[in-house]
This record gives C-alpha cells, sequence and structure tokens, in this order.
C-alpha cells in the first residue's frame, strides 16, 4: 500500500547492469541473514523486502515502516521467518493472478521444497507458479502457527515484539487472502497476547519502544474497523477508549495503510459497541430508544464537525511526505463514511427516525473525493474502507460502477484478496436491493443488517 523511497545495496558485480528497483533490493549472497537459508525461503525473504513491505504501509523508507525492522529478526525467529514466508508466498500467488504479470522478481521461479535451487524464469509459466507459490503460503502458514503456539505454552520467555509482530502478520495474511473470518481470531488472539506479554497494559508509566507502539497501533486500528462488518460481538471494548490507545490510533495516522484519523476510529468504536449491544436476530433488542437516540446523535455530531482540512495540517507533522492535499481528501471521505455508517445503525435500531441528510447525497459526495485520488498515488490504497461503503450504500448504477472499477484498481496496484472479497460483498448488496425492488420493498432496505445477518465477519481496509 505503499510507496518506495529508498532501496537496499546492490550486488557489487551487478553494478554497471540496468536493473529494476525490485531486483536492487536482492542482498548478496555473502548477507549473513540468508546463510544456511534454502534458495525458496531465501527468495521469498527478498520478494517480502522488494513487494510486501510496501504494501504494509503508505509511504515506504527504513524510518517509518516498522515491517522492514522484523526482517533481521527472521534470522533469529524461525516463527517470524515462516509467517514472513506465508505472506510473501500468498502475496506472489495472487500477483499471479492479477492482469499484468509480477515483477522480475517475483518471476523467479519457486521449488517447494527448496532444496532443487532456482531455476531459469523462462521454463516454468505463470500458472504453475501460481499453484507452487499458494502450496508453499500453505505450508509455511501451518508451520508458523506450529511455532507460535509453542512459543505462547512458555510465554515468560516468548519475545514480545516478535511475537506481536507474528500475529500481526498473520492477520496481514487472512487480508492478502480474502478477509473474511479468520482474521478476527488473530485480532482476538492479538488483545490477549497485549494483555499477557505487557503487564503495564498501555500505561504512560512505561513508555512503548517506537516498533512496539507501531505493532501494537496496527492492531488496534484493525480491530476497530473489523467491527464494523462483522456478525459477531466480541470484537468490541465494552470500555471508553483509554488516551494512551487513542495516543497509539494517532501514531497510525501518519502511515498506516487506512490513514483513518483516530478521532474517526473513536466514533467507529462508540458506534459499532451501540449496534452490537442493542441488536441481535435482525431485531432491535428491548432497549432505551430515546437513550440510544440521543447516544447517536452526539457520535454524528462528533463525526461531521470533524475538519479534515485543520487533522491533515496538523498530521504533517508525522506524515513521512508533504502531502496535505490527498490527505484532506481521504479524510474527508472517511468522515463521510463514517456519517453513512453510523445514520445505517440509527435506522436499525430507531426504524421511524427522520434523518437529517439523503444517503444517495453521502454516498456520491465520498466518491467525489476519492475521484481526485488515482491508482498512481501513495493514498490510494488508503481509499478502500470509504469505498466500500460509498458502493454499498448508493442505489445509483453509475456509481455502483465506480465501486465496481475501484475494487478492480484497487487489486491491480495491491494483489490482496479483500478487493476482490468486497467486490463479492458489494455484488450481493446490490443483487439483494434489486430483488427488494422486484417485490415492491423499499429501497432503503438496510444493507448492513443483512450483512451482518450472514453470519460473515468482513474486514475491509
Amino acid at each position: 500500500m505503499g510507496q518506495t523511497f529508498e532501496l537496499a545495496r546492490k550486488d557489487p558485480d551487478q553494478v554497471g547492469e540496468k536493473r529494476s528497483p525490485e531486483l536492487s533490493l536482492i542482498c548478496p549472497l555473502k548477507d549473513p541473514l540468508i546463510q544456511g537459508m534454502d534458495s525458496a525461503s531465501t527468495t521469498y525473504l527478498f520478494y517480502y523486502a522488494s513487494d510486501v513491505c510496501k504494501d504494509l504501509v503508505l509511504y515506504d523508507n527504513a524510518q517509518s515502516n516498522a515491517f522492514r525492522q522484523l526482517i533481521p529478526l527472521s534470522h533469529k525467529y524461525p516463527v517470524l521467518l515462516q509467517v514472513i514466508i506465508a505472506n510473501s508466498a500468498l502475496h506472489l500467488s495472487n500477483a499471479y493472478q492479477k492482469s499484468c504479470v509480477p515483477s522480475k522478481t517475483a518471476r523467479i521461479p519457486l521449488t517447494l521444497s527448496g532444496t532443487e535451487g532456482l531455476k531459469s524464469a523462462d521454463l516454468v509459466g505463470p500458472g504453475t507458479q501460481q499453484f507452487r507459490a499458494y502450496k508453499d503460503y500453505l505450508l509455511a502458514k501451518q508451520r508458523s502457527l506450529h511455532l507460535l503456539r509453542s512459543a505462547l505454552s512458555d510465554i515468560a520467555t516468548a519475545n514480545v515484539d516478535v511475537t506481536l509482530a507474528v500475529v500481526l502478520l498473520l492477520i496481514e495474511c487472512e487480508l492478502i487472502d480474502s478477509g473474511r473470518n479468520n482474521w478476527k481470531f488473530h485480532v482476538n488472539g492479538a488483545k490477549a497476547i497485549m494483555k499477557k506479554l505487557c503487564p503495564s497494559g498501555l500505561s504512560t508509566e512505561a513508555p512503548l519502544s517506537p516498533l512496539r507502539r507501531s505493532l501494537i497501533s496496527n492492531c488496534l486500528v484493525f480491530d476497530i474497523l473489523g467491527s464494523t462488518l462483522t456478525s459477531t460481538t466480541d470484537l468490541i471494548s465494552d470500555h471508553a477508549m483509554s488516551a494512551e490507545t487513542f495516543s497509539l490510533l494517532q501514531d497510525a495516522e501518519g502511515n498506516h495503510c487506512s490513514s483513518m484519523p483516530a478521532i474517526l476510529l473513536q466514533v467507529i468504536q462508540a458506534g459499532s459497541r451501540v449496534f452490537q449491544q442493542h441488536y441481535a436476530n435482525h431485531h432491535p433488542r428491548l432497549c432505551n430508544a430515546s437513550e440510544i437516540h440521543e447516544q447517536l446523535l452526539l457520535l454524528l455530531s462528533t463525526a461531521r464537525s470533524f475538519d479534515a482540512s485543520v487533522w491533515a495540517t496538523i498530521l504533517q507533522v508525522r506524515s513521512p511526505v508533504s502531502d496535505i492535499h490527498h490527505r484532506k481528501l481521504v479524510a474527508s471521505a472517511h468522515r463521510t463514511a463514517v456519517c453513512v455508517y453510523l445514520y445505517r445503525i440509527h435506522l436499525s435500531l430507531c426504524p421511524d427516525v427522520e434523518l437529517a441528510y439523503d444517503l444517495e447525497l453521502l454516498a456520491a459526495e465520498i466518491i467525489g473525493h476519492l475521484s481526485i485520488i488515482q491508482p498512481s498515488d501513495a493514498l490510494f490504497t488508503a481509499t478502500t474502507w470509504p469505498a466500500f461503503i460509498a458502493g454499498a450504500e448508493t442505489n445509483d448504477s453509475s456509481r455502483q460502477a465506480w465501486a465496481m472499477r475501484r475494487f478492480q484498481e484497487l487489486w491491480e496496484v495491491e494483489p490482496w484478496g479483500l478487493m476482490r472479497g468486497a467486490i463479492d460483498v458489494l455484488d450481493q448488496i446490490w443483487a439483494e436491493k434489486r430483488d427488494a425492488a422486484v417485490v415492491g420493498k423499499r429501497q432503503n432496505e438496510n444493507w448492513l443488517v443483512n450483512l451482518k445477518a450472514r453470519g460473515d465477519d468482513w474486514l475491509i481496509i
């Protein structure tokens, strides 16, 4: 999801040769990091450095990308190496399914065992490569889960940062796969690990290292955004957000792949909590409608009062590059998408409420902001969640077509399965709307309620 600024050293023997940026990331064979490593693992580690790392952030450089800091640790911790391989192999498998072939680095054929060495790229077709990479993903993921269980069985000796990194990369792996269901187990696992391995919690009494703050903040963002499209109730904290948690979310604003303002994440968490506490089995629970109404109105007021221009200006101190215009556009789209999400919750719990805004116009507003952000822009992949909300909300065929194109473009920029998963979900939502129109139901059937009623847990980010 990112833009790369600097490359690793080149092989001295290849200095005079014109090479792709991806290949320039390959380390010399004498690098201690890869001594004793089989050829397939080496290739996947290089692919992680050249392709996967930059997808995990908005801006990819050594100072702001915590995922790059994990590469040296992989030599010492096999569990970390295996989860890195799993991410790389799945990412590569998806890349072979794009309309364009992967980068030159990615097209190096891989052997399943790593004992046969690397063959000529011209000898193996993309279909075979895609199949081999997917098998390598399954094997590496299984190994990483086994090693993680072993590490957690002796939790007193576990390395906190490595353990959190492994779980975070397992979440990323599920997003590269589909963004459906399994990610929630790793999010819950991350929260349990933070509680066990960080005895001081998130208190300011014990300052966290930059790496740990980055790992935790990523997990927190996934936790909150995951609550918006989930059918379960175990992902949302019953407690109000602490000041330290809010500070960690502010850390993530600068380079997390969502670029979601912390205040809007706080509003989303509160809204999701209200929704899931008072709604079950497609029907509102017996509750104080007046109290819910007031809570949601307060949250909507907070979201609407968010000033994207002020936020984008202040963020420039923490942003790796000067990007105030695009930050403002993406934040404005997020603000409107949060409002649409809250309005849908409001309608589900208080069906007779009269909305202050036309939701179709709000969907159009989101699309208006996002349309300016192009695939070549660094913040393009930060548009995923608001694009999904706009697509799900709109009844206009031209706007639905825009949402479909958007996610197809996102898939081409970043071959993550969640992009295809989003397309499938939008297709289902639109089909339900068409069916409802045929039988004469209201056009504003609540797509959020219907989505949650299916029993799937989606993480669209």
